[in-house]
């Protein structure tokens, strides 16, 4: 299993947070990685019992959508994050909806 485990394109059990990270729902990922939406619903109950080339699949849609996956260190175990520019893209995002509401709220003279 250390073997298969080292192949593996990342930690399976890191599919669910990869996937609200990426914002995407069950059906979009489904749609998107043309993987069932019964298969992704076995991965994320911890069942990874899948073809690898399946986690490339899932690993490339939800890197199009900014996440990164880290690979395991000493002192840390593997994990996700966004990019930077997916970050810098979600407060872009905060702020015109800020602004938008802001300006809805004004009183017209």
């Amino acid at each position: 299993m250390g073997d298969a485990q080292a192949q593996m394109p990342f930690d399976p059990n890191l599919l669910q947070a990869a996937r609200l990270l990426a914002k995407l729902s069950l059906d979009e990922l489904a749609e998107r990685s043309q993987v069932s939406r019964r298969s992704l619903l076995n991965l994320e109950a911890g069942n990874p019992d899948c073809l690898l080339s399946t986690l490339e699949i899932l690993k490339e849609v939800l890197e199009e959508e900014g996440v990164i996956f880290l690979g395991e260190t000493e002192s840390h175990g593997p994990g996700v994050r966004v990019s930077r520019e997916t970050g810098m893209d979600w407060t872009r995002k905060r702020a015109d909806q800020r602004r938008s509401r802001m300006n809805q709220a004004e009183p017209e003279t």
